[in-house]
């Protein structure tokens, strides 16, 4: 379904997930932007991609989501520049250990800041502008199941999103639907025609005994952007490992 005077603003896109659903966004028609924070070099070149190949608008905006400044700036740039701006993916984040008796507490705010406040306010002035049958897809992760970690701070403010994304399904229904996609081992450096031993032990901890592919998160997203009766979920794309923890 082609969609036509739409706008999408994916956080943290230049990237990975971000990437590949800004990309397939825009072959479904939408006009795209894309924040990012570090990788300019990689935004830019995606959105000259996106441009080239698609007959859409895309543009790019640098923001470090830890500062709620820039984020606020963000949102004050979707909201004066596009008034069809009916899809909101809280996409970027961060993955840093921490432990919570000796981690500093900036690498709490930080990880609160980019996982839990940048969506907030970003999905609250989206709500104020935003038309019938928008849409917020919150990208989660599916160790939201579990409670020991060595990245306390990163699955505390992960878990902060999650209960936020079925809050405000409440609070913003019927008029945007709001839902979250948590997906599993999906990314990994090293090269999968000879992964290491740590890669292959993992692998096999997950029922599907596989590591997922970054189409099978788009094709979550593009399952909740079809079924106009989804509002609220969260979908597990982990081959079954929130069930027993594995990764």
């Amino acid at each position: 379904m082609i969609k036509k005077n739409s706008t999408a603003l994916i956080t943290g896109a230049a990237k990975r997930i971000g990437r590949e659903v800004a990309i397939n966004l825009a072959g479904k028609g939408y006009d795209i932007v894309i924040s990012y924070n570090k990788s300019k070099i990689e935004a830019q070149k995606l959105a000259r991609e996106i441009s080239e190949k698609f007959n859409v608008r895309c543009e790019i905006f640098s923001c470090d989501l830890s500062d709620v400044t820039q984020t606020k700036n963000l949102a004050e740039f979707m909201v004066k520049n596009f008034p069809n701006w009916n899809l909101l993916i809280n996409n970027a984040s961060i993955f840093n250990k921490s432990k919570f008796l000796t981690e500093s507490y900036s690498e709490l705010f930080e990880n609160l800041n980019v996982h839990f406040v940048s969506p907030l306010i970003l999905s609250k002035e989206f709500a104020k502008i935003a038309p019938e049958n928008s849409h917020i897809i919150n990208m989660i992760d599916k160790n939201i199941t579990r409670y020991d970690t060595s990245y306390f701070y990163y699955l505390l403010s992960k878990k902060l999103l999650a209960e936020f994304t079925k809050m405000l399904a409440l609070q913003l229904a019927p008029k945007i639907r709001v839902n979250g996609v948590a997906p599993g081992y999906i990314l990994n450096p090293i090269d999968e025609e000879n992964p290491s031993e740590m890669t292959k032990n993992l692998i096999k901890k997950i029922p599907l005994k596989t590591k997922g592919q970054v189409e099978n998160i788009w094709q979550a997203i593009e399952f909740l952007l079809e079924n106009k009766f989804v509002n609220g979920q969260i979908i597990f794309i982990d081959g079954g490992a929130s069930l027993n923890h594995a990764g």
